[in-house]
């Protein structure tokens, strides 16, 4: 939904320079912060998503929260949230009405858009198209590992009757 009348309004960056260790868990942990950054998503400090959102900590994050982190940035995919570049914007000021989209809903819950956020297709690829399929991948291992451990357990269980 886009509205515009008599608009009056002061848009400030707020883009900061980050570095994202070179690995797809740690680059998925920037993309989720910086997604929650923009919906005001888990900015309360006891939010169990903050954990997934520091990027410089990706080494410590368990199987079960890496699988955890490749969910949630599935459910908060670009295709979602799309625009063109890779900048931060604070909308300050508005007079009247200008209206990117009034609310999105996450987890159940109405989110206001106060702050927008660009990218290019170099910054998407880079921190969510490869990282998401290498998660893919290796959480597709570690599934059939596991797999073939259950199999190989069932059948040293077994009893063969000659």
């Amino acid at each position: 939904m886009a509205a515009f009348r008599s608009l009056r309004m002061q848009v400030e960056k707020t883009s900061v320079p980050a570095s994202i260790p070179n690995n797809a868990k740690a680059r998925l942990m920037y993309y989720l912060n910086s997604v929650c950054s923009v919906l005001e998503v888990g900015n309360d400090a006891g939010s169990n998503i903050n954990r997934l959102r520091n990027c410089q900590n990706y080494a410590s994050l368990s199987a079960d929260e890496t699988d955890q982190l490749f969910l949630i940035c599935l459910m908060l995919s670009p295709d979602v949230l799309i625009n063109n570049s890779n900048t931060f914007y604070k909308i300050t000021a508005v007079q009247n009405r200008f209206v990117v989209s009034r609310s999105i809903m996450i987890a159940g819950r109405n989110r206001s858009v106060n702050e927008i956020m660009t990218f290019k297709m170099s910054w998407l690829r880079n921190n969510y198209l490869e990282p998401i399929k290498t998660l893919k991948n290796e959480m597709e291992a570690r599934n059939r590992l596991r797999q073939r451990q259950r199999q190989r357990q069932a059948s040293s269980n077994s009893c063969t009757v000659m």
